[in-house]
């Protein structure tokens, strides 16, 4: 075994894999908008059905060769060093609320330290890594990609699962009620009674030179009204998602970017041919491991290259505002997996638990490619009758 393959978050920097993709991809497109969400037709790109909007690539990296020391992946590299990162950026304590809470309804999220305690961290380096080497097992050269926008050293932890969530792993369901976020989350929300509707994630390999188009996780559509004056970005923060940091982030190492202030914006969301530069740079980070950053799903981001030499996982969890719902909500976490949560947590799950004594279809099946998922949980559906298989059809 190699230095390279000795562990999973190492595995990148695939030269044969060209910039954007092994599929041809425009690399142009007029906006990033997605006011369909959910209902967005499926494309031929592996990506989410939230972010079936992503489908061009970045035109920046054409011609480039996707190692560690060419010349533009290493003046890029020394760009980002100089100049990446919001300037002024507030880490605020969990114990904070009132700052916190104010931080993220004027930006759109706002980052906290110490959200997780070294043991929990261990245990989700230890997770994450088990689901990097599930999906590396298959895609061993990254080229599937299928994170938001499909691009390839970027996947998404929610959309390679089967159930499209992480939930159904101790871990994922260990974050739900902590003593560090669901203060925060209800002083954001004004209310204890949100939701958890799941949560997965994200990680950039080594090797992700590729920026992500900036967009919205829109889990939703938009509002139909006949009147056309009201959209949801008039209303109260309807999603949160916490992404849980489980290694540093750097300049390089591929940091989430956000746009302060922009959850509230009806602007169309710049591609990025016409994404100006500061947007590129707007990373959050540097940022410890351990610390969360809560986001409005509203609000512009995306993903950033990972130029370094091993991987940046991110963990998600998401929450729905006490008066929203959508076709986001399915049934993904197993009942003795809700049982051994705090009462709390079960409350705020009860509408993603299966029944007692039923399986959760597709639960410990991971591939980057739809067909695949879709296929196994097919089988597995067979496999429990008729009866069961329209019944869980029917509660999706």
């Amino acid at each position: 075994m190699t230095d390279q393959q000795s562990s999973p978050r190492q595995q990148g920097w695939f030269a044969e894999v060209p910039p954007n993709g092994v599929r041809p991809r425009p690399l142009t497109q007029a906006t990033n908008d997605n006011p369909l969400g959910l209902d967005a037709p499926e494309t031929y790109l592996e990506t989410t059905p939230e972010h079936r909007n992503l489908t061009a690539g970045d035109p920046s990296v054409v011609g480039w060769t996707r190692a560690y020391d060419d010349p533009n992946v290493v003046a890029r590299r020394e760009h980002l060093r100089r100049h990446s990162g919001i300037k002024g950026l507030e880490i605020v304590a969990p114990d904070d609320l009132d700052k916190a809470a104010a931080l993220f309804h004027r930006d759109g999220f706002v980052v906290v330290r110490d959200v997780l305690a070294p043991d929990h961290l261990a245990r989700m380096n230890a997770a994450v890594d088990r689901v990097i080497a599930a999906i590396l097992a298959v895609d061993p050269t990254c080229a599937v990609g299928g994170g938001a926008g499909g691009l390839p050293h970027r996947y998404s932890f929610g959309s390679s699962s089967a159930t499209r969530h992480m939930v159904h792993t101790p871990e994922w369901a260990e974050l739900i009620d902590l003593p560090t976020t669901t203060p925060l989350l209800s002083h954001i929300f004004g209310s204890p009674n949100y939701l958890c509707i799941g949560g997965g994630g994200d990680v950039a390999m080594p090797g992700a030179i590729e920026y992500q188009g900036l967009h919205s996780d829109n889990l939703w559509t938009e509002l139909h009204d006949p009147a056309g004056g009201l959209s949801i970005r008039d209303l109260p923060v309807p999603v949160v998602t916490i992404n849980f940091l489980v290694c540093d982030t750097t300049t390089e190492n591929g940091p989430i970017r956000q746009i302060p202030g922009t959850q509230r914006s009806h602007s169309p969301i710049p591609s990025l041919t016409d994404e100006p530069e500061w947007m590129k740079l707007s990373t959050v980070g540097p940022a410890p491991a351990g610390a969360a950053i809560f986001r409005d799903n509203r609000a512009w981001h995306g993903g950033t290259p990972n130029l370094s030499h091993e991987a940046r996982p991110m963990p998600n969890l998401e929450y729905f505002a006490p008066w929203f719902r959508s076709e986001a909500i399915m049934r993904c976490m197993p009942h003795d997996i809700w049982n051994g949560l705090t009462p709390y947590a079960r409350r705020i799950c009860r509408y993603i638990v299966v029944d007692e004594g039923r399986p959760v279809v597709g639960a410990g099946y991971v591939h980057p490619r739809r067909q695949m998922r879709e296929d196994a949980k097919t089988a597995q559906l067979a496999a429990l009758g008729d009866a069961a298989a329209e019944e869980w059809r029917l509660r999706l």
